[in-house]
């Protein structure tokens, strides 16, 4: 007969460590149990502990969890070196919590980690990483997995939450805007400025007052480049390569109303004196593809024309992409506009 309780396999009675490794060896393939009231299936190997917050690596192979384990659709890597289970909800407090795991007292989450814990989504390659910054000439242990960053900030800078010191919002913006691409700089200070978290004036301001700090100059491009208004890093993106393309800055969330004023429909951005929208394309159900289809059917219906891009457009072929628009508007642009 099976146990009913992970508990009673940890053997603290045994006195060589191995075995309890072997023990739950022994165990791995044994059929999951169903917990009392609780739909979910929770293999008797793991700690109740485990299907609620984030855990370590080492916590995990501590009580005898393969790494091969952990890398089965039953959990997410949160952090390197930092999981949870699938059906934990995404939220702030979590990724919080994961991070406080990794964390030294004296030290503090900026950068691209600090964006994320802020909800805004960063794809740049070192993003996988978890930004530590720290104060002082003394430079904290390298951790692999961790980018450790000596930066200079004042007091009011940093900021608590649930345990946890992270650049505030602002600063975080400064910082990716100087470290990170001009475009996903751009990424974070529009996420940041829609949510209410920056004032875009006021984070102008800063880099205007940080002259002498490295990656300045490309921050200045993320002030001029930044709009609250757009809804979506996609959009953003989508939005910074057009401009960069040499095109016209395109006007974000344009809406669209009938010969009566009635509210129809608002798109992601375009050209007003040419009644151009461009439309990123993210919706991957069936349902939402064709809610957005007939969205844009009724601002074709009023003369507008729309242009929908996919990921594969951003990606793939940026270039081709730019002239596919740029094309389009020259084509719609009245012609005393063009001499």
């Amino acid at each position: 007969m099976v146990n009913s309780g992970w508990e009673l396999t940890t053997f603290a009675h045994l006195d060589r460590p191995r075995c309890v490794s072997h023990r739950f060896r022994a165990v791995d393939n044994r059929r999951a149990r169903r917990l009392p009231g609780d739909a979910r299936l929770m293999p008797r190997r793991f700690p109740p502990e485990f299907y609620d917050r984030p855990f370590t690596t080492n916590h995990a192979v501590s009580v005898g969890i393969s790494k091969t384990v952990l890398a089965g659709k039953e959990w997410k890597q949160l952090l390197r070196g930092v999981w949870a289970h699938r059906d934990v909800p995404d939220s702030r407090a979590l990724r919080l919590a994961a991070v406080r795991l990794i964390l030294r007292p004296d030290a503090f989450i900026c950068g691209p980690t600090a964006a994320w814990i802020y909800d805004a989504d960063v794809q740049d390659p070192r993003n996988e990483l978890i930004w530590i910054g720290f104060r002082g000439e003394r430079r904290p242990r390298a951790r692999a997995g961790c980018r450790v960053q000596q930066v200079s900030v004042a007091d009011d800078e940093l900021q608590v939450v649930e345990g946890v010191a992270i650049t505030t919002p602002r600063r975080t913006a400064f910082d990716c805007a100087r470290w990170l691409s001009v475009v996903e700089g751009v990424v974070v200070a529009d996420a940041l400025a829609h949510a209410h978290l920056i004032d875009l004036a006021e984070f102008a301001a800063l880099v205007a007052c940080r002259r002498g700090l490295r990656g300045v100059a490309k921050a200045d491009q993320v002030v001029d480049l930044a709009d609250a208004r757009s809804e979506s890093p996609m959009e953003s993106r989508v939005r910074v390569l057009l401009i960069l393309g040499g095109l016209p800055r395109p006007e974000p969330q344009i809406v669209i109303e009938d010969l009566d004023g009635t509210f129809v429909a608002r798109a992601d951005m375009g050209y007003r004196r040419q009644k151009l929208l461009i439309e990123y394309d993210g919706a991957w159900h069936w349902a939402d593809r064709a809610k957005d289809e007939r969205r844009r059917q009724s601002m074709r219906d009023l003369g507008w024309t729309v242009i929908v891009l996919t990921r594969d457009d951003y990606y793939l072929w940026p270039k081709a992409t730019v002239e596919r628009v740029r094309t389009k508007l020259a084509q719609l642009t009245p012609r005393d506009a063009r001499r």
